[in-house]
């Protein structure tokens, strides 16, 4: 069968025009002998649910429009619908055409729960679908949850359609799609299941979320047979289910560059972030930072320098100004200087810099207002995690660069000027340094961002321990300085502004209680492991719940005082009582987490360095206190 691949950028909940184009497309897909077509996750309703409130009549218009589409369509579609389950987004595929509509998870989990299904924790999820459709049994996967069950259980479909649910994200090469297939899971996905792959990706910026496209389709053996590019809609209609082998023109897979991806993908966010919300220009200020310069250029970029807006605000510090005036005449933006600002130009002493700036933002907005656009700022990740310029008002509405750590920023710049060299220059500047209370006389200020960028990447996005974090960096200060002052400038984050996300973990995911009084420390080897040694020798050793001081009172008893009794433990007795119950299920369970806790007796060996990890040993796995290597038994998600 023949099937084909919408890439189509769209504005969420734009129902009926969305509709219009899915039908138009939908007839260029049959014109190319398309049997079925399959739509991006984010298409019609946008990745993420409607409030509560309004989800009842947002899905009746959606119904609607599916029923258009049902009679409309050239040729049958798959149309995914996100709803909300638990408060949680739940995507549905739909499929449409020749006037019937039919939910495939749906169908799919009323078929388990009528087999029994529903309950059984070996079985791949309820509402993983499977159907048939032009002779061939489909298989519809949202998450990397959903591909895993193809891989693992003995799933008979000749072709997957992953439409993929997840946003880009720098540090995962699996968000990219087809632009990495050298090194992501797909081909790996296409030989464990002995399937066609069609992976089709959402493209464009949804809110502060970003799609960067690189649908593809691979064979059971791996092989690429059609892609389409990044950051760009496009139609493709592929062969599946017949030999790799067929005659055709070979399909070369992209070269992943990940900082020119990654500026590509800025660049699509900003704009549509921007379009979407009906504004036409980006006002911002110049300050020398990295940061600032890196958002002047995507905007332009995004926006065309006439729908770019400056002001330059570096007082006292010639050599950084005419850098700036200078990237602005490169970039051909409108510009100002702050000293024509009356106000600002009073406010020269550096104590005043917060007044100057919350002036300077002042006037930001008011620029914001007049041509009708949004204010940007330059601030970056580390600037967020650290709390840099906490106290200073902002009038921004989006950080383009505040999920991007300063390290990449910097190589975002030089990326850029390998295409055009608009940056006068590409080095920090001199106190943009990352500040954590320590001194880094002996490390220039770009490896001392690197190793902070470490610590907080490590810590963040791969959700490393303070302990672990410290064990690889080998600089326990360090580690302790970065991680305290995050946690610090927790409060000062709340509120303020928006980001595009494009890691795996954002700030806001990252989030701790606000004003927890508990701090993380680095630990000592065993020190996890003993803790829960002393607790497992503990839990069961003969004390009935019921025996505990207080715990009566909690069960509303009444002993207390005088009646209180308490039974003698077992090592008082002289016995070796065995636990029983739910006693022996927790101490089992505390012995488990002892053995795999950090220093524990199993020790990650080898975790993450190769691609299969956990696949095939013995490169992934376990390693004893003799040395020996147990298989992992975890995969690397």
């Amino acid at each position: 069968m023949r099937i084909g691949i919408a890439q189509i950028d769209t504005r969420a909940g734009d129902l009926e025009a969305t509709a219009t184009r899915m039908v138009a497309l939908s007839s260029a897909a049959a014109e190319q002998g398309a049997d079925l077509l399959v739509f991006p996750m984010a298409a019609l309703t946008g990745p993420l649910p409607v409030r509560e409130s309004e989800q009842d009549d947002f899905l009746v218009d959606v119904m609607d429009v599916l029923v258009r589409l049902s009679e409309e369509v050239s040729c049958p579609c798959i149309v995914p619908v996100i709803g909300a389950l638990d408060g949680q987004p739940a995507p549905e595929a739909v499929l449409v055409g020749d006037e019937k509509i039919l939910p495939l998870k749906m169908q799919a989990y009323a078929q388990s729960e009528d087999a029994g299904l529903t309950d059984d924790e070996d079985a791949p999820a309820p509402d993983l679908p499977e159907f048939e459709f032009g002779g061939m049994r489909l298989g519809i996967a949202f998450t990397y949850e959903d591909l895993d069950d193809y891989d693992d259980f003995d799933l008979d479909v000749g072709a997957i359609l992953y439409i993929a649910g997840y946003g880009y994200a720098a540090d995962d090469v699996d968000s990219v799609l087809g632009s990495d297939l050298a090194e992501n899971r797909y081909v790996a996905d296409a030989r464990a299941t002995g399937a066609w792959i069609v992976g089709v990706g959402s493209v464009g910026g949804y809110g502060t979320s970003v799609y960067s496209g690189s649908s593809f389709v691979l064979s059971p053996q791996g092989e690429l047979v059609a892609s389409l590019p990044s950051c760009e809609e496009g139609l493709v209609v592929a062969e599946v289910g017949g030999s790799s082998a067929d005659d055709g023109d070979e399909v070369l897979p992209e070269v992943y560059n990940r900082p020119l991806y990654l500026w590509q993908t800025l660049v699509l966010g900003l704009r549509d972030y921007l379009h979407k919300i009906e504004q036409r220009s980006a006002v911002l200020a110049l300050d020398g930072s990295v940061g600032s310069m890196v958002v002047a250029a995507l905007a332009t970029d995004a926006l065309g320098p006439t729908n770019v807006h400056a002001i330059v605000d570096v007082p006292g510090d010639v050599s950084r100004e005419a850098c700036c005036q200078r990237l602005a005449r490169n970039l051909r933006i409108d510009v100002r200087d702050a000293g024509d600002m009356r106000a600002a130009a009073f406010v020269t002493r550096p104590e005043d810099a917060l007044l100057r700036r919350g002036i300077v933002d002042a006037y930001l907005a008011a620029w914001a207002a007049e041509v009708g656009g949004v204010v940007l700022s330059g601030a970056d990740k580390t600037a967020l995690a650290l709390g840099e310029k906490r106290l200073a008002l902002e009038a921004d509405a989006l950080k383009p660069v505040g999920d991007v750590y300063r390290s990449d920023v910097l190589e975002l710049m030089r990326m850029r000027n390998t295409i055009s060299p608009v940056f006068p220059s590409t080095r920090l500047a001199a106190d943009e340094a990352p500040e954590v209370g320590l001194d880094h006389a002996s490390l220039s200020d770009e490896v001392w961002c690197a190793e902070v960028d470490q610590v907080l990447s490590d810590h963040i996005e791969y959700g490393r321990s303070m302990t672990e974090v410290a064990a690889d960096l080998r600089d326990d200060e360090l580690v302790e300085a970065v991680l305290a002052r995050l946690d610090e400038s927790e409060p000062w984050r709340v509120g303020r502004g928006l980001y595009l996300m494009v890691s795996t973990v954002t700030l806001f995911d990252a989030r701790r209680p606000l004003g927890l009084a508990w701090h993380n420390r680095i630990r000592a080897d065993r020190e996890a492991a003993s803790m829960l040694d002393r607790v497992t020798r503990r839990v069961g050793a003969g004390i009935g719940l019921s025996d505990l001081r207080g715990v009566s009172e909690l069960r509303g008893g009444s002993s207390s005082g005088k009646d209180a009794r308490r039974e003698p433990v077992a090592e008082e007795r002289g016995d070796a009582a065995a636990p029983h119950g739910d006693a022996r299920q927790v101490k089992d369970a505390l012995s488990f987490l002892r053995d795999f806790s950090y220093g524990g007796g199993f020790r990650p060996k080898g975790f993450g360095e190769a691609h299969n990890a956990g696949q095939d040993g013995p490169t992934n796995g376990f390693e004893d206190s003799r040395g020996q290597t147990w298989p992992n038994p975890f995969s690397e998600n």
